[in-house]
């Protein structure tokens, strides 16, 4: 993760602290330093565990038992909250092309609906922030979502 990624997720987290006055939230931001601050497996029943500290025996262990790992770039997990910063690059004539981008980041567009299906199992709540989208519009959009989940924030 980049460091102008790592901005966009420190600048989302500080919107959600100026909307959040009561700390209602306490989302944990991924920063790629192999620390898994946001490392969560679940299997397909819906079953998850948060992992902070992760030997390759226990990532296997958990494999067998058929859990996939995620590493969502923002997540609250006592609300069971996670938001991604989506990357999109635009083509030539307006049309967004997010397959270059994806694949440098290590994913393609099946691993992210993985994210997706998976997420929901949880009962996680996902909001996907997109890159190309207006600052303003992204706000109202991070305001909305997080309304729908606490009776003591209002948009």
């Amino acid at each position: 993760m980049g460091v102008q990624d790592l901005e966009k997720l420190f600048s989302i987290n500080q919107q959600i602290k100026k909307i959040d006055t009561v700390n209602y939230y306490n989302f944990v931001i991924d920063t790629d330093t192999k620390e898994g601050k946001t490392r969560i497996f679940i299997n397909e029943f819906g079953a998850w565990k948060k992992m902070p500290i992760l030997t390759e025996i226990q990532a296997k262990d958990f494999r067998k038992k058929g859990f996939r790992q995620f590493v969502p770039d923002l997540i609250d997990f006592k609300n069971k909250i996670i938001i991604e910063y989506q990357e999109e690059s635009e083509g030539r004539h307006g049309v967004l092309r997010r397959r270059g981008k994806i694949n440098k980041k290590g994913h393609d567009e099946f691993s992210d609906e993985d994210k997706d299906i998976f997420y929901g199992l949880a009962k996680f709540n996902q909001l996907k922030i997109w890159e190309n989208t207006p600052l303003e519009k992204q706000k109202e959009e991070l305001e909305t979502f997080l309304a729908l989940f606490s009776k003591n924030i209002q948009p």
